[in-house]
């Protein structure tokens, strides 16, 4: 398994290298996936949220951003945050791979598994996903102003639980990994002469039930599993995605209009 990934990983930047030495594109292709979040969907409203300033300092300066924390109106279920990151020109300092991210925020990945989920695009598109289940220890600021660890009356550490389910929306296709993604950027550039804008979208929530199961209560709506979670996730994609998501190629960015490239 290892070594057919060095393989593939081989392949990869053989190619890249290759489509690094072309000349640069005129400008790139938008995204299908729309700049700006609606401020609710059905009985849902968004609250924006700001990414942190070490995750704007790690990337390019032309990324973009943009998320939203959904609270469910009724206060039955628990709150649905969906999170986008817009590519800039240099794709390997605007987006990165997912994991390594949650991995430097102090996620513990528990399980991993791709999905193909139906029924929530119009036409009976497939959205592939990756899910990781995650789990980070639950920390409070002490009397002396220091973070430490929640301890159970048990004597074990108390853990916040969150599952992540994470895409890439193209200018034509979707794709879930990030491999995936490089090979449609070659393609692209060397059979259609173009660069795509690529964004990466996380929709993610807490599983509930893991609170409650520690005697932990810090967020409204019902104690729902894993399988619980996914569904409701997948619930709430099928009223978002119809209003955000264009058909494959006709996908509209303001700041790539008239073939501008981004940041010019």
């Amino acid at each position: 398994m290892k070594r057919r990934l060095v393989i593939l990983s081989l392949i990869v930047a053989v190619f890249a290298g290759i489509v690094l030495a072309f000349p640069e594109s005129p400008g790139m292709k938008p995204s299908r996936l729309a700049k700006s979040l609606p401020e609710t969907v059905g009985s849902w409203a968004g609250k924006p949220e700001e990414p942190g300033v070490a995750e704007k300092e790690k990337l390019a300066k032309d990324t973009e951003f943009e998320r939203m924390r959904y609270e469910d109106q009724a206060g039955q279920l628990p709150s649905v945050q969906t999170s986008i990151v817009f590519s800039g020109r240099n794709l390997s300092q605007s987006i990165h791979q997912p994991e390594v991210c949650l991995d430097a925020q102090g996620w513990e990945f528990m399980a991993q598994k791709r999905h193909d989920w139906k029924g929530l695009l119009p036409g009976d598109e497939v959205l592939p996903v990756k899910k990781i289940l995650c789990r980070r220890v639950l920390f409070r600021k002490n009397e002396e102003g220091d973070y430490e660890d929640v301890v159970l009356p048990n004597g074990e550490k108390a853990y916040i639980w969150r599952v992540f389910y994470y895409t890439f929306f193209g200018h034509e296709s979707i794709v879930s990994g990030h491999y995936e993604r490089t090979a449609e950027d070659i393609k692209d550039r060397l059979l259609k002469g173009h660069d795509q804008r690529w964004a990466y979208a996380t929709f993610s929530s807490f599983v509930t039930q893991k609170h409650r199961d520690q005697g932990l209560r810090f967020e409204s709506g019902a104690g729902l599993d894993e399988k619980q979670t996914e569904a409701h996730i997948q619930t709430f994609l099928k009223m978002l995605l119809p209003i955000v998501v264009s058909e494959p190629g006709e996908g509209y960015d303001e700041s790539l209009a008239n073939g501008k490239n981004i940041g010019s």
